[in-house]
């Protein structure tokens, strides 16, 4: 009896059924193969081998397996299943998105099968008597011979790699002089990446090199690709306990370093990190590890995956969580950040699955942090405490001046005197959140989100074509650019106000009042050569949040803040929990020292605040946590976000409004937030009218809900399980 494979391809869809490829009866678990799907071939897993039905002569065959042993292994599957279920997703989507590289390029022949008739072949396809390359051939003519069970495939990885030009034989007299010269300097080398680098080698043209070419004295040899050279630092000194808790938070980040290293030295580690320039930084101090992430190369990170069976220590982003072994750890670093939770796809937070990960392994898990989450902070942990940060508040309730107190001024005049630097951060990019005509109050908003275009006042910021005096108008949403007015467009006023303070406008007020100190600005959008602040030279670098990934200034006294509230007061429950996060990593800018902290604030009593003064990282999410669990909110009790979104507001609103009816029965008090469903905090992004229900309960009932609810038509219907953020706009 034949089995029937399920397979999962990288769509938003449940494994589907295919019988095994013709004549191929190896093992088919967690083996990559290629089916037929919608007219073309796609590369999928099979997730589960099923006995034969009745209804599996039905079945479409699948075309290959690509590889010679399965991709994952059994543990990786059942996670996939329990991973799937737990974020209410088909498991498509998230084999999408934690292998996204799945899919390689194909190299696929096709012929007619033998002893079929050439008649069943279409006009212009009579060469498919012989093998010859798919490509070229209409998908949906092959696929009716497939169907028809008259096509022979064969179809296998087309692996690419690395070219390098090697000699092939030694010089002779007929060469020129000039091809001589770039032959000797091919032999004196070994090899050239390229015939354009070879050329420059020997002070030669392209031609003299092609001329190697042809004549046989150079050729091109492929190799495998090659992983990045590891950092060459020297091993740290491992800080060993006696028990490793389940969470480990404070100290300076060289403890959490050797704290890392006391646990790596037990054996095989899975380390995750929320983001790329994290792991690198890391990286730096372990170069016995191996990383996995999403700046590799796709075709280098499917080379490598099946490699990762030998197992070892392992520095990951998400995309790691799906590797072939099983660690004797895994560890969770900066578990709090927000980097950790996928924007799109099945919008999973990494976190949890990491932990679902760990638990179906049968292995411990441990966050290692400087601040932890209010999520993880009732699980048994040791907190090393950190060195107290120096802090100074500025009430903007008293204070005079701004963006910039003359206070703040004054600190920023001692920097100056004393040779030394500082950080100056900004909510936002540009000059100002706000462009307002000062007499009848217009203001400029997107025309496409119901938020107001940023203003840009620097030329270097903003597309050459909205060079003007005036400056340019940008939606840091939609990317809607336009030129900003001379004059108001209501009632032809020329004086506007400015409301918001982005980088450019702290930049100018700083050359205002420090017109003798370098000012660098660092910020998604440009970044300055840092080398003079590097090398030790006075000055003060300028950005937003983009500053926590720039390299550390050695010469740091001072961070300050212009308008600290602009990063609490959001329309989130988990915004004060990242400015408090934050305000640590600011503390923590300087590995070694430990720079004045000054925060402009309307808000000086705020609790974070008070924790930062009292050098308590734990303090905050401790009262955060009582808090929320007062309020039913995370971690007391998941949440799950229904999002309704469509060009037209009344099909998004009556969309919305029909998934309430259609909950109401199902619902018990207090597992819906408010009255039903709401516009989002920002009603209309990238044109689309966008609505909330909010959900709260135990998984199980969770799904309870959600399930069998009615297909909306028109409007577009997207599940976000643990919500990290409400308002649903891009970085600022």
């Amino acid at each position: 009896m034949h089995a029937v494979l399920k397979v999962a391809l990288p769509l938003p869809l449940d494994p589907m059924s295919y019988r095994p490829p013709h004549g191929d009866g190896r093992e088919a678990l967690g083996r990559r193969v290629v089916v037929p799907w919608r007219g073309e071939l796609r590369v999928g897993i099979v997730t589960a081998v099923e006995p034969d039905s009745k209804q599996a002569f039905a079945l479409r065959e699948a075309v290959a397996y690509l590889d010679e042993y399965p991709w994952l292994r059994p543990e990786e599957l059942g996670f996939l299943h329990a991973a799937a279920r737990d974020h209410f997703c088909p498991l498509g989507t998230l084999l999408d998105d934690l292998l996204p590289f799945l899919e390689p390029p194909l190299a696929h022949r096709v012929r007619l099968v033998s002893g079929a008739s050439p008649g069943v072949l279409p006009a212009g396809m009579g060469d498919l008597l012989e093998w010859q390359e798919a490509r070229g051939y209409d998908p949906r003519l092959l696929d009716a011979l497939r169907e028809a069970g008259v096509l022979e495939e064969e179809v296998r990885e087309d692996r690419p790699g690395r070219k390098f030009l090697i000699p092939l034989r030694e010089p002779d007299p007929s060469l020129s002089a000039k091809a001589q010269a770039a032959l000797h300097a091919l032999l004196e080398l070994g090899e050239s990446p390229s015939m354009a680098e070879l050329a420059r080698q020997a002070g030669v043209g392209p031609g003299v090199i092609k001329t190697l070419l042809d004549k046989g004295y150079a050729g091109w040899e492929e190799r495998a690709l090659e992983p990045p050279p590891r950092p060459l630092g020297s091993p740290l000194e491992p800080l060993t306990l006696p028990e490793i808790p389940a969470r480990l938070n404070g100290g300076r980040f060289h403890d959490r370093l050797r704290l890392l290293a006391g646990i790596i030295a037990e054996g095989p580690t899975l380390v995750l990190f929320p983001e790329v320039a994290l792991l690198k930084r890391w990286l730096e101090y372990f170069p016995q590890a191996q990383p996995f992430h999403g700046e590799l190369s796709a075709d280098l990170r499917r080379q490598e995956f099946p490699k990762f069976r030998g197992g070892g220590v392992v520095f990951a982003t998400y995309q790691g969580l799906l590797l072939p072994f099983t660690p004797r750890r895994m560890v969770v670093v900066e578990e709090a950040s927000e980097a950790y939770k996928l924007s799109a796809g099945s919008r999973a937070h990494c976190v949890r699955l990491a932990e679902g990960r760990a638990e179906l392994l049968g292995v411990p898990l441990t966050y290692c942090s400087q601040v932890p989450s209010v999520e993880t902070l009732e699980r048994p942990g040791l907190a090393f405490p950190p060195p107290k940060p120096r802090v100074y508040l500025l009430n903007l309730n008293e204070e005079r001046g701004y963006p910039l107190s003359g206070a703040a001024v004054g600190l920023l005049r001692q920097v100056e005197e004393k040779k030394r630097q500082a950080v100056v951060l900004a909510h936002r990019r540009g000059y100002s959140a706000v462009l307002r005509c000062h007499h009848c109050d217009w203001k400029a908003m997107c025309s496409n989100c119901a938020v107001p275009m940023r203003y840009h006042k620097s030329a270097r910021a903003v597309p050459r074509s909205l060079h003007t005096r005036a400056g340019a108008l940008i939606c840091h949403q939609c990317g809607l650019e336009q030129m900003a007015p001379q004059l108001c467009p209501k009632c032809q006023s020329e004086v506007f106000d400015f409301q918001g303070p982005g980088v450019e406008w702290v930049q100018d007020e700083l050359r205002k009042h420090l017109p003798g100190l370098p000012l660098f600005r660092y910020s998604a959008e440009f970044k300055d050569d840092l080398s003079p602040l590097l090398s030790g030279q006075p000055g003060v670098l300028v950005g937003t949040t983009a500053v926590l990934r720039a390299p550390v200034l050695p010469e740091l006294a001072l961070v300050l803040l212009p308008y600290a509230d602009g990063f609490i007061f959001e329309s989130d429950f988990r915004a004060a929990e990242r400015y408090h996060r934050l305000l640590w990593q600011l503390a923590e800018l300087h590995p070694r020292r430990r720079p004045l902290i000054a925060l402009q604030t309307f808000e000086p009593a705020h609790p974070a605040h008070e924790a930062l003064q009292a050098g308590d990282p734990e303090a905050f999410p401790r009262s955060e946590l009582a808090l929320r669990q007062a309020l039913g909110y995370p971690p007391a009790k998941r949440m799950l976000k229904l999002e309704v979104s469509h060009l037209k507001e009344p099909v998004a609103r009556d969309a919305a409004n029909q998934l309430a009816l259609a909950l109401a029965p199902r619902l018990e008090p207090g597992e819906m937030l408010g009255a039903g469903p709401v516009p989002a905090p920002i009603p209309r992004v990238r044109n689309q009218f966008v609505f909330h229900l909010l959900l709260r309960g135990t998984t199980e009932r969770l799904r309870e809900l959600i399930r069998d609810l009615p297909h909306i038509r028109g409007a577009r219907v997207r599940l976000d399980p643990d919500p990290q953020s409400f308002v649903g706009l891009l970085e600022d």
